[in-house]
């Protein structure tokens, strides 16, 4: 198998993905929502014709200038207060989605520990969950740590957690420090502190995330299994097989193993499924390997049946059943009567009777009295039998 799997992924980080910008802000607008931080400022587009401060078109030359002389190292621009005055004027009355974006990117560009608090009442007024709001306290998180952490704790705005992971993916022993330091209360609460900790770590190193999903999990969190999955996708961007194994195999045996075998065989089989086929077969045996290769078979049946049926065969005999156990789940869906059929093939009895009462569910609510008519020869218990009927 090559090296690189050349799986292009979305980053689809779950329903609180809008947490992540990337460290370096840079990324391009096709990037789910985030922003540019080294787009030139002499691309801005119309800027409005009041300024608050200055009534002249001398001083308004001069803002411009200012903030267009950016050296070679494109460190910040020092704005003073009527620059950023205009800068907000900017983005709030951006007209088209390009302008917006290059009129907040100059923000982001331009933040600095010093002026942060004067940017920030620029974007008060957007919802918390907004993708702008979000990036702008993920990168001012990123620039002052606790402080931008802190100042969260006066405004009646959820931004804290995004300052948090921020903090965490450019000093992730610091942001750990001080997130440890909080009450379960405060870490858990509808603050989302542990998202932020969850997704700026995984920015600054999907180990790390993993070990504090690691560490939620063996302290009762339930949503474990989720900040494993945000550390596996970003153990995914690296497209290298031998890391994102590497990374898999780092994780103890267990329910959140299992969700990140899982999540990188899914997220990978979106692309290609035969490939994320051969690269499953390949992990070192245990329960996560068995659910990615599950896994590979469910989503290659989704998009080719029969090729992934074909496939089936060329599996390695003791890892058939789990080859076999994905796809019968899969293709139940689209004819029950094969997917039980297949779920019948299965040669371990213990995960066969799994796979007929998953199969069966589906044809049962499906079509109901063909599915009773296969259930009397199907040599299912009648504990089983109930599982799929519901006790009818």
């Amino acid at each position: 198998m090559k090296k690189n799997l050349r799986f292009h992924l979305v980053w689809a980080l779950i329903a609180v993905t809008a947490f992540v910008i990337g460290a370096q802000l840079t990324s391009s607008d096709e990037s789910k929502n985030t922003s540019s931080s080294k787009t030139p400022s002499t691309q801005l587009s119309t800027r409005s014709n009041t300024n608050p401060s200055t009534s002249s078109e001398e001083g308004k030359a001069r803002i411009k200038s200012s903030r267009r002389s950016v050296d070679s190292s494109n460190r910040p621009t020092i704005l003073n207060d009527a620059d950023i005055a205009e800068l907000g004027q900017e983005f709030r009355t951006a007209k088209g989605p390009i302008a917006r974006r290059l009129a907040f990117s100059e923000m982001l560009k331009n933040l600095t520990p010093e002026n942060a608090r004067l940017m920030r009442e620029n974007i008060a007024h957007l919802p918390q969950d907004s993708a702008e709001f979000r990036e702008f306290h993920y990168a001012w998180g990123s620039l002052a740590g606790q402080e931008a952490v802190l100042h969260g704790a006066d405004t009646p705005k959820r931004d804290m957690a995004a300052t948090l992971a921020g903090w965490a993916a450019t000093d992730p022993a610091s942001a750990i420090a001080y997130f440890d330091s909080l009450s379960p209360e405060a870490q858990s609460s509808g603050t989302h502190m542990k998202w932020g900790a969850a997704f700026g770590l995984a920015d600054a190193d999907p180990q790390l995330a993993a070990e504090f999903a690691i560490e939620r999990f063996e302290n009762g969190d339930k949503e474990a299994p989720k900040m494993i999955q945000i550390a596996t996708s970003a153990a995914l961007r690296s497209g290298d097989s031998e890391e994102i194994t590497s990374f898999l195999t780092a994780v103890p045996e267990g329910e959140l193993s299992i969700q990140a075998h899982q999540h990188a065989a899914r997220e990978l089989a979106k692309t290609d499924p035969a490939e994320t086929v051969e690269w499953a077969v390949d992990l070192p045996d245990g329960d996560g390997k068995n659910h990615a290769i599950g896994t590979s078979f469910h989503m290659w049946a989704g998009r080719s049946p029969e090729e992934a049926a074909a496939a089936i065969s060329s599996v390695p005999a003791d890892q058939r059943d789990a080859a076999t156990y994905g796809y019968a789940t899969r293709v139940v869906h689209d004819n029950p009567a094969v997917g039980v059929e297949w779920a019948s093939n299965i040669s371990d009895q213990e995960a066969r009777g799994r796979a007929l009462v998953d199969t069966g569910r589906v044809f049962y609510r499906k079509d109901q009295q063909a599915a009773t008519e296969w259930l009397s020869n199907s040599g299912l218990t009648p504990g089983q039998q109930q599982q799929i009927t519901g006790g009818k």
